[in-house]
């Protein structure tokens, strides 16, 4: 094949490897683009389900604490409280009651009088302007607005998640950051229903009944005064004064302090007493609580002050808190999945298959150029001399005593033709899988001494002799073997060495045999130039040689070794070239039956 076209074909097959490499690497790249967003939306989605959902435990835990609270009698956070009822807690600093002329009196329970002390003081350095009264219901007011608009009512599940869901599959849904966030507001808003329900106030008739089941305890006398103060501890309303309305305990900050109040009004000879009832808790331990609950989901977690609860999405409905994950999506770093890794291979070994075969088709018309080329050469010579010689002959130019001469000349190309063609014709059937071997038994002496005659004439047109090794302890050795291929593979060995050992010292070829593991070993050794280590794998290319190459060495289209390596193979032997001292050596092996 011209190098211009061969230059053209392995072009136009590079320029479409390149597309396909191209196409393959656009689509790999959008795939794991495709890939990577699909993982870190499930991450989001994933990280937005724990979420929603260690918000719901916390304000479970929450709420329950403020349901209890909220259904104690109000007897209970007064001086005149059971002492006996009332468990004492590391969640909650002080129980009290607060009054509006101001007075302020707690349960007496350890440390209540510290308690009560430190509490005047808090309120007294609030920020807040005003008396402490007024911080007190103030904030309770503000907690009471701030919950009235916290949205209890979901309305967009009903509208655009809805419509999201129809219109898109699960999974980009749970992609879709609208559809998130919708959710989290109709999360929040259920469980500020729910949280609503579990502490809502208990009516006054039930609240009364608590009421008259306690035992009622002495009045407590009034305390002295503290230092610094002009606080007085009295007991809050009499359990006979009738309870005229009862609020809700609401969680409130007041400065980095958390509390829960509730506004009451009762009725004492014939005036009404307002109140403020409530908790002091410590939002430490508080923390430490509700974060427990979801140690399993966000184990780094942390619960910070919120202002506003009421538009905060992060924040608890049950108290004022702020949730902070300390946690974020993954990042994540794509890989090839099975199905694109299999999709490169695929197309790599498709590329170099192709690769492959066009090299090999260029290969094989090269071979077919060569040997078209070579057989062309290797007629010529002898129909040349066929022509002239029976020219000279039909003439009558040629003298009597030279006719022999002349004959022979003829004889000897045409067993060149002869061999030239049986080496073709064999080779053609091996390639075409049609060649049958005629397989006997017979002793190694049977195998090698009928053809002595032939291989020594071939060797005698080129001035060499025949030197055949056959040990007596192998004469009688049994083989069962082709013998006309082996004929064939020793006649072709022994073609080689006349063509290129002509001139050797000592002129003569050398035979060999012997056994070597169960296989008959025989070498053919000439004592010409050899044959370079660089060439000993391309002499077994069948039609190796050009026109060139055949016109300028010695006669032959490089097809006899490549004809005997493949019925050595045929044979379940082998034929190689092997290092020698001097000259080629070529060593066949064959396949020995094993002894009786």
């Amino acid at each position: 094949m011209k190098a211009s076209r061969s230059f053209l074909v392995w072009s136009v097959l590079a320029l479409c490897g390149l597309m396909v490499l191209g196409a393959m690497s656009w689509l790999t790249r959008g795939v794991l683009a495709s890939e990577k967003t699909r993982v870190e939306a499930e991450s989001r989605a994933d990280l937005e389900e724990r979420t929603r959902l260690a918000l719901w435990r916390m304000d479970a835990a929450g709420a329950a604490i403020v349901s209890e609270e909220n259904r104690r009698s109000s007897a209970d956070f007064g001086a005149s409280a059971d002492t006996s009822q009332i468990k004492e807690s590391s969640l909650i600093k002080l129980r009290f009651t607060f009054t509006e002329g101001g007075r302020l009196s707690a349960p007496e329970i350890t440390d209540h009088k510290k308690r009560l002390t430190e509490l005047r003081l808090l309120l007294s350095q609030n920020e807040l302007a005003g008396s402490e009264w007024s911080i007190l219901t103030g904030a309770v007011d503000a907690s009471e607005a701030s919950w009235s608009n916290t949205l209890k009512d979901a309305k967009l599940e009903a509208t655009s998640n809805i419509n999201l869901r129809q219109s898109n599959r699960l999974s980009s849904n749970r992609a879709d950051e609208n559809y998130q966030s919708n959710f989290n507001e109709v999360e929040r808003s259920q469980r500020a229903k729910t949280v609503e329900k579990t502490i809502s106030k208990m009516d006054l008739s039930s609240l009364k009944k608590q009421v008259e089941a306690k035992p009622q305890p002495a009045k407590m006398a009034a305390a002295k005064p503290e230092a610094n103060f002009a606080m007085e501890e009295i007991s809050s309303q009499s359990i006979s004064d009738p309870i005229n309305e009862l609020g809700t305990m609401r969680p409130v900050w007041i400065g980095e302090n958390l509390f829960l109040l509730r506004q009451l009004s009762s009725s004492a000879a014939g005036k009404t007493i307002k109140s403020v009832q409530g908790l002091w808790l410590d939002h430490d331990v508080l923390k430490k609580q509700l974060l427990a609950e979801i140690s399993d989901l966000f184990p780094n977690a942390i619960l910070t002050i919120s202002k506003n609860p009421a538009t905060d999405p992060l924040a608890l409905v049950s108290f004022p808190f702020h949730f902070t994950l300390n946690e974020s999506a993954p990042i994540v770093q794509p890989t090839l999945s099975a199905p694109l890794l299999i999709g490169w291979v695929a197309v790599l070994i498709a590329l170099l298959t192709a690769a492959a075969l066009i090299y090999g088709l260029m290969s094989l018309s090269e071979r077919r150029a060569s040997f078209v080329s070579a057989v062309t050469h290797e007629l010529r010579t002898p129909l040349t001399t066929f022509r002239l010689y029976s020219d000279m002959l039909e003439s009558g130019a040629v003298k009597p005593e030279k006719r022999s001469d002349y004959l022979r000349v003829l004889s000897r190309e045409a067993d060149r033709l002869a061999h030239l063609v049986e080496n073709v014709l064999s080779f053609s059937k091996i390639e075409r899988g049609s060649a049958r071997s005629q397989v006997r038994e017979m002793s190694i002496s049977d195998l090698l001494r009928p053809m002595h005659e032939r291989l020594e004439s071939r060797l005698a047109t080129a001035d060499l002799k025949l030197k055949m090794d056959l040990p007596s302890e192998l004469a009688t050795r049994v083989v069962r073997l082709d013998s006309a291929a082996v004929e064939h593979i020793l006649f072709n060995l022994i073609d080689n060495a006349a063509k290129y050992a002509t001139a050797s010292d000592p002129p003569e070829v050398e035979i060999h045999t012997k056994a070597e593991r169960n296989f008959l070993e025989i070498s053919v050794v000439d004592h010409g130039p050899g044959i370079p280590a660089s060439e000993r794998r391309r002499i077994f290319r069948a039609f190796h040689k050009s026109a060139l190459e055949a016109a300028e060495s010695r006669p032959g289209v490089g097809l006899g070794l490549a004809l005997s390596r493949r019925l050595a193979k045929s044979l379940g032997g082998t034929l190689d070239c092997v290092d020698s001292a001097k000259g080629a050596c070529f060593l066949l092996r064959l396949p020995l039956p094993h002894k009786p």
